[in-house]
């Protein structure tokens, strides 16, 4: 497997085609020097850290390419990562940290970018919601995702797939929802996804529709990346290597036909 560039408790794997993931809330480490933060959001999105690992290892297993990917070691309580820099942390010795990370993603952007010219970046979260569906996040609250087709249309220019229809020649509902949407190639492939398909909106709103990073990184505000933050549950999915692993390869293979459908891009070929 790639190894990882290290430092200020980020790890960088550089990637050879245009997807990007992270995973801010899965590090482990609590570094005595950083004060911890008193205020906010300190849960961990456990083994979230080891799952994006487990994703690289089944692309490069399967197509022998790399995503890129950039993880915290740190945790959260130290330095959210997944904040704007004045909710971010109180300790100003964090800041290395913060800005590390988010210095790491604009790299990849702009590697994906001078490359490919498009590509999708993925942010990886962790739920624990009774359902323990995948939840797929645009930015998109989810009484926004239950508005009749007529309406929803309308909120293409407020998703962080706004511009995913420059290369895809499917509608944004099927990008969001339709039988083309990684939430359903996710669920054909045995994971529940929310919205897809067969689940378009979570019956009992409990649904995390995505946070700054994916604002900040996908194509809200226009640009050639589109972004989704993926809360993957802990029952079935990360609470054990062998779950793991197995949606490691779910996923990979989800993203290879994403790819293929929207962007006309076979990774394997790249």
């Amino acid at each position: 497997m790639t190894q990882p560039i290290t430092n200020n408790f980020i790890k960088y794997y550089h990637g050879n085609i245009p997807l990007i993931l992270t995973a801010p809330h899965g590090g482990f480490e609590a570094p005595h020097e950083i004060n911890d933060r008193t205020h906010g959001v300190f849960e961990q999105d456990d083994n979230t850290f080891e799952l994006m690992e487990y994703i690289i290892k089944a692309f490069e297993e399967r197509i022998g390419k790399t995503p890129y990917g950039i993880a915290a070691t740190i945790l959260r309580n130290k330095v959210d990562l997944n904040r704007q820099e004045a909710d971010a942390y109180e300790d100003w010795r964090a800041k290395r940290v913060y800005d590390e990370f988010h210095y790491r993603i604009k790299q990849a952007q702009r590697s994906v970018e001078k490359s490919f010219g498009k590509g999708l970046y993925i942010d990886i979260h962790g739920q624990s919601h009774p359902k323990a569906y995948l939840e797929f996040g645009y930015l998109l609250f989810n009484d926004t995702l239950k508005l009749p087709d007529d309406k929803l249309q309308a909120y293409q220019s407020t998703s962080s797939i706004k511009t995913l229809s420059q290369f895809s020649s499917y509608s944004f509902l099927e990008q969001l929802k339709g039988e083309k949407s990684l939430g359903t190639l996710m669920a054909n492939r045995g994971y529940d996804s929310i919205p897809s398909s067969t689940i378009p909106y979570a019956s009992d709103d409990n649904y995390f529709e995505g946070a700054y990073d994916t604002i900040r990184y996908g194509s809200l505000e226009d640009g050639a990346i589109s972004g989704i933050q993926i809360e993957f549950p802990y029952t079935k999915v990360r609470d054990s290597d062998e779950n793991m692993q197995k949606c490691a390869k779910a996923f990979a293979l989800s993203i290879i036909e994403y790819f293929d459908l929207h962007f006309n891009l076979k990774l394997g070929s790249l």
